[in-house]
C-alpha cells in the first residue's frame, strides 16, 4: 500500500476544474482509489491484492482523505470503476461508491476500466486495443481510434480466447495496452517493435477513471436515478450455475 502525490495538467476552461472527486476501482487485483481536483490527481492509494478489497477499501479511503486534509463533505463527485473484471471486485467498488454518493447526496459516475485506460494521456495515436486478463485463459478486449485528441470506440468490449483473437483481429497498425499483454504475450504474437505493438503503461486506474468521469458529465447519476451499472462481460458464476441446473 502506498500513497503518492501526482501532478497532471488541468483542463483549461473546464467547468469541472475545481470539483473534488473521489474515484474508486476494485475490479481487478490492482485496486486503487484516488482524489482529484478537476483533472489533477492530488493523491492516489494503490491496493495490490489477490484477495478481496472489501476489508480495506473504506479504511483506505479514510487514510487517503486524511492525508490531504479533506472531509467527505468536501467532495463533489464519486466515480467508480464498473469493470470488466472480478464480479466480487466490481460489486465492492460500485456498492461502496453508491453508498457514499447516497449518504452525501452526490452524483455518481460509473466508468469502464477499458475506456479509462484508452483515454489515458500519452498513449500513441492510431488504433489502440485494450487487453485485460479475464482469467480462465481468456481476455477482455475493446478497440479504440485515437486521432487528433479524439478517442472513439471501434470495437465494443467482448470476451475472447487469445488464439481466436489472433485469427480474427487485424494486427497491422494496432497498439495494445493492458495487463493482458503480459499474461498472453506469446499468444497475441506482438512485440515492442512489430505488430501488434505492445505499449507498457501503469495499470492502476482510479485516477484515469476520475478524469474520464469529469469529462462525461452526461453519465452522472443523481437522486432517484443514482446507479452505476456494472460491466459484466462474462456472466457471474452463480448465474451460470443456475443456467446449468435449469
Amino acid at each position: 500500500m502506498s500513497i503518492e502525490s501526482i501532478s497532471s495538467p488541468r483542463l483549461p476552461g473546464s467547468e469541472n476544474h475545481s470539483i473534488k472527486v473521489l474515484s474508486l476501482d476494485t475490479s481487478t487485483s490492482r485496486g486503487s482509489c484516488a482524489l482529484l481536483v478537476g483533472r489533477e490527481v492530488v493523491a492516489e492509494l494503490r491496493l495490490l491484492s489477490l484477495e478481496t478489497h472489501s476489508a480495506r477499501l473504506l479504511k483506505s479511503i479514510e487514510f487517503l482523505m486524511a492525508g490531504v486534509g479533506w472531509r467527505l463533505t468536501d467532495l463533489g463527485l464519486v466515480a467508480a470503476g464498473i469493470g470488466p473484471g472480478s464480479f466480487t471486485g466490481i460489486r465492492i467498488g460500485v456498492s461502496t461508491g453508491l453508498g457514499l454518493a447516497q449518504v452525501l447526496s452526490l452524483p455518481l459516475a460509473g466508468i469502464s476500466g477499458l475506456d479509462a485506460l484508452a483515454h489515458r494521456d500519452g498513449l500513441p495515436e492510431g488504433r489502440l486495443g485494450i487487453v485485460m486478463d479475464a482469467q480462465r485463459s481468456q481476455l477482455y478486449y475493446a478497440e479504440y481510434l485515437r486521432t487528433s485528441g479524439r478517442i472513439r470506440m471501434q470495437r465494443a468490449p467482448s470476451l475472447w480466447n487469445p488464439e481466436e483473437w489472433r485469427r480474427q483481429v487485424k494486427c497491422r497498425g494496432l497498439f495494445l495496452a493492458g495487463d493482458g499483454i503480459m499474461r498472453y504475450r506469446t499468444e497475441l504474437g506482438g512485440s515492442e517493435t512489430g505488430w501488434p505493438r505492445y505499449v507498457h503503461t501503469e495499470l492502476f486506474l482510479a485516477g484515469d477513471i476520475g478524469k474520464l468521469a469529469l469529462a462525461r458529465r452526461r453519465c452522472w447519476k443523481r437522486g432517484e436515478f443514482l446507479q452505476a451499472e456494472p460491466l459484466y462481460i462474462r456472466p457471474p458464476d452463480a448465474m451460470r450455475s443456475r443456467e446449468r441446473r435449469a
